[in-house]
């Protein structure tokens, strides 16, 4: 027989404002977990053998009071810093169907007036009796314990819920955790706080945070360098307190897909199962490396406790289902910037900005070509206030899943591409290659080459032996230049080199001080890393080529490489240096920071432009910048 809907309704003032509240109340994965509910799984499609999800839904699993419990969890839908909710119906278990929404509203005075509100259906008599009880009762007072803790918090200025039990450290951690800090900071000479730190978080952290950690992020909440607290995490690496993995991230849920302990498992395609969408991997967006402990010091085993929360996604500002001819509004609370509209299985997107003094409203269609575009690309981009109203359409006659996201991606992933162009990550894992026959997209990438001008006379005027001491030692000064400046030596082919870097600008401040060193040795005080007195030195020149593009990533020679044009291009560059001049390709005299570093009179560089042609590159004239004075 069926039961009627018993509804719960609670409200609570808190005194932190809605935007502060936001990331605290609305991380569900979290909350489920500080009010004891049980971890989740998601039921694979193959593993299921009933009827299977609606569109937009995921099949789940928990074990509650002894029972195995099962449903299908539509999409959330959320408007940020507003509110968010759920609905779930049961294949089994006391309940058949609930309904939840979490809302955030001004309070009258100050703070916050949050509404939790619950609806559900019981599937039997058990269930009808229970749920006044269970829910009425024993949630409530629950739910109000959690969300004034996070009350708390959020008065405190903090983001992610402190509710946790202290990790149990495997037997002998707290000797391990002495021994690596203590190797970490004489041997490796990391910096003392920074290590204290590192240890105090391995220790204390609980398990949602130590199970991935992403050094970027711990560096800003530390008020530490990136890339400082990067190389500690690598070096931490390799004295045995952390282990790293590469995570494919998906470019539309952005969230970690697939794992890897090596790039040697990376392929250059892989699906997302939460989006049903096959994506290409590339090392400067989809690829990052994240950290946990390791095991012999703490075992961190990652458990879920809700799959689909706002802050699984946090760069979704807005998550909507939109019925047959639905039209809705959505009062924004959105920072300035460029933000995206699109649906599963729909191909077209809609691109709009929030600007300052923008229209107070924007309407969007979903699934027609945006007004004025012509039916092509590029599209007409409306812009709105920051406070303004969007309006969202779905004239088809289906259901849609309107999905409204920055389209801005964080920086503070720790990219495949910004590691692997680390000089430390070379040294400390010159292992880390890719499977032979691959080749990876890295995105743009600066390419540097070098060589010594009038090389070939130096080994006939002085000897080969102490000319070959001469290249080893101008390869000593490249790399100190080359690691200062976050890039790294990918290899060397006689006495040249070939660098890359994440940004050309570093590119151009490393070779501008690697050519002082070596024209002028007496004159420049070298890397305390040279293990040579500029006394002993005599001068060299250094032609140098920067080029930033498009790379491939391969395995050569089991060695982490590079190729493609862009690579090829720089190569030719190189041959145009004189040795008293860098030679930048128009890329790189472009690009905003270079551009910038050279308008600095104190850089002491002047420019001269040329047009040139390339030797393998028919004749297409190329623009190209001598940088001298340096």
């Amino acid at each position: 027989m069926p039961y009627l809907e018993q509804h719960f309704r609670w409200t609570f003032e808190l005194r932190a404002p809605p935007v502060a509240l936001w990331p605290l109340v609305s991380n569900t994965d979290r909350f489920n977990r500080d009010c004891g509910y049980p971890p989740v799984t998601v039921v694979p499609a193959s593993a299921d053998a009933g009827p299977k999800p609606v569109t937009n839904a995921r099949r789940l699993r928990a074990r509650v009071a002894g029972m195995t419990i099962e449903w299908d969890e539509l999409a959330f839908e959320w408007l940020a810093p507003h509110r968010y909710g759920v609905e779930r119906t049961y294949l089994s278990g006391p309940v058949a169907k609930m309904l939840m929404f979490c809302e955030l509203a001004p309070g009258a005075a100050s703070g916050t007036t949050l509404t939790y509100d619950m609806r559900l259906t019981p599937s039997s008599l058990f269930g009808r009796l229970a749920l006044p009880f269970s829910i009425g009762k024993q949630a409530r007072v629950t739910t109000e314990r959690v969300f004034r803790k996070y009350d708390g918090f959020a008065l405190a200025g903090q983001r992610a819920s402190q509710l946790a039990q202290r990790p149990r450290l495997a037997v002998g951690a707290d000797a391990r955790l002495a021994a690596a800090a203590r190797t970490l900071t004489t041997e490796a000479a990391q910096p003392v706080p920074l290590v204290d730190k590192l240890t105090a978080f391995i220790a204390e952290a609980d398990d949602l945070a130590a199970a991935r950690i992403r050094p970027h992020v711990l560096a800003d909440e530390w008020r530490a360098g990136r890339r400082e607290t990067l190389q500690l995490f690598l070096h931490a690496t390799r004295a045995g307190l952390l282990d790293f993995s590469w995570d494919l991230i998906c470019p539309h849920c952005r969230g970690a897909k697939v794992a890897h302990s090596s790039l040697v498992g990376l392929k250059p395609v892989a699906h997302c199962d939460s989006c049903n969408v096959d994506f290409t991997a590339n090392f400067d967006q989809s690829v990052e490396l994240t950290f946990t402990p390791n095991a012999a010091v703490r075992a961190v085993v990652r458990a879920d406790y809700c799959v689909g929360g706002p802050q699984v996604t946090p760069h979704i500002v807005a998550q909507q289902t939109l019925g047959p001819g639905e039209r809705r509004a959505l009062r924004l609370a959105l920072a300035p910037g460029r933000y995206r509209v699109r649906s599963p299985g729909i191909a077209v997107q809609h691109a709009f900005r929030v600007e300052p003094g923008a229209a107070p409203e924007a309407s969007l269609t979903l699934g027609a070509a945006p007004a004025g575009s012509l039916s092509k690309p590029p599209f007409a981009e409306p812009a709105v206030a920051p406070d303004g109203e969007l309006t969202l359409v779905n004239a088809s006659p289906g259901k849609y899943l309107a999905i409204v996201e920055q389209t801005a991606w964080s920086d503070q992933a720790a990219t495949a591409a910004e590691v692997t162009s680390l000089q430390l990550f070379r040294d400390l894992f010159s292992r880390e290659v890719l499977r032979r026959g691959e080749r990876i997209s890295v995105g743009t990438m600066t390419v540097v080459f070098t060589d010594l001008k009038n090389s070939t006379q130096l080994y006939r005027d002085i000897g080969d032996a102490p000319a070959f001491g001469r290249v080893l030692t101008h390869f000593e000064i490249l790399k100190a230049a080359v690691a200062a400046e976050g890039g790294c030596i990918v290899k060397t082919m006689g006495d040249a080199i070939m660098a890359v870097f994440p940004r050309p600008v570093a590119a151009l401040r490393a070779m501008v001080h690697a050519q002082r060193w070596l024209a002028r040795p007496t004159d420049f005080a070298l890397p305390a890393d040279v293990p040579v007195p500029p006394s002993s030195l005599q001068p060299l020149a250094l032609k140098a080529g920067i080029h930033c593009g498009p790379c491939l990533a391969i395995n050569q020679n089991d060695r982490l490489d590079y190729f493609g044009t862009t690579v090829n291009i720089t190569a030719r560059l190189c041959t145009l240096g004189t040795g008293a001049d860098l030679v930048l390709s128009a890329a790189a005299r472009t690009d905003h920071e270079v551009a910038a570093h050279l308008a600095t009179p104190a850089s002491g560089l002047t420019l001269a432009l040329e047009k040139t042609l390339l030797k393998g590159f028919g004749d297409e004239a190329f623009e190209v910048w001598r940088v001298s004075g340096s």
